[in-house]
């Protein structure tokens, strides 16, 4: 079996992607975590995270994003200012003229993998902060990309979980923008599609994070 581990920063760019990912779960209740669907799926004790490709990967809509059912992933938030000006602008300057959310999603984190240090950080600064500091954690990385892409027109949200690494699990956060279906995004290192090494558990809100607590000390993997 092989416990979690819990760092802020996440693991080395240097690990190999993974397509597939199939994993044991014990020890605790996973009822009301967000462990199934926009591909994970559960069987008995066993979930599966496979790598968006294909149709998936094929956006729907051209930018901006119109589905008013999507309206609450396009509007800012107290930590994601995708309304404020800065942020706005340098949407623009990433994406230009692309209107393929696909293409334009790849573009925005390929710019936030490579323009904002990796870095321990202590807390949750907004989007705005981290644009002007260029430095954090996997927090930050996330938050600037969700913000960066709801002001490009994409619709996009927060998730957080596990990410599998040398043998280990590690608190991660990254991202997922919608094309039709909910892909992941990890600007962190950079990945559109991020790869299957993410478990998420939550998404929606970094706050929701907390609820990687209950996991903490009581879960156990076996990677099969």
């Amino acid at each position: 079996m092989v416990g979690t581990t819990a760092i802020a920063a996440g693991a080395s760019p240097a690990r190999p992607s993974l397509s597939i990912l199939r994993v044991r779960l014990s020890g605790v209740t996973l009822a009301g975590f967000q462990l199934e669907g926009d591909g994970q799926h559960v069987r008995g004790d066993t979930l599966q995270v496979q790598l968006d490709t294909g149709a998936r990967l094929a956006a729907r809509y051209a930018l901006p994003a119109r589905d008013t059912a999507l309206r609450g992933a396009l509007a800012p938030e107290p930590l994601i200012q995708s309304d404020d000006p800065r942020v706005q602008a340098q949407a623009r300057q990433i994406v230009g003229a692309e209107r393929d959310p696909a293409r334009a999603a790849r573009l925005i984190a390929g710019w936030v993998s490579r323009q904002v240090a990796r870095q321990a950080g202590v807390g949750v600064p907004g989007a705005v902060q981290v644009l002007g500091r260029r430095r954090g954690d996997c927090n930050e990385h996330t938050v600037l990309y969700v913000a960066l892409a709801r002001a490009a027109g994409i619709p996009a949200r927060t998730a957080a979980g596990l990410l599998y690494a040398g043998g280990r699990f590690y608190y991660h956060a990254w991202a997922e923008v919608y094309l039709g279906d909910w892909v992941a995004v990890d600007p962190t290192f950079g990945q559109f599609p991020a790869d299957a090494a993410h478990l998420r558990v939550s998404t929606g809100g970094l706050a929701r994070q907390m609820e990687l607590l209950r996991l903490t000390g009581s879960l156990k993997l076996e990677v099969l």
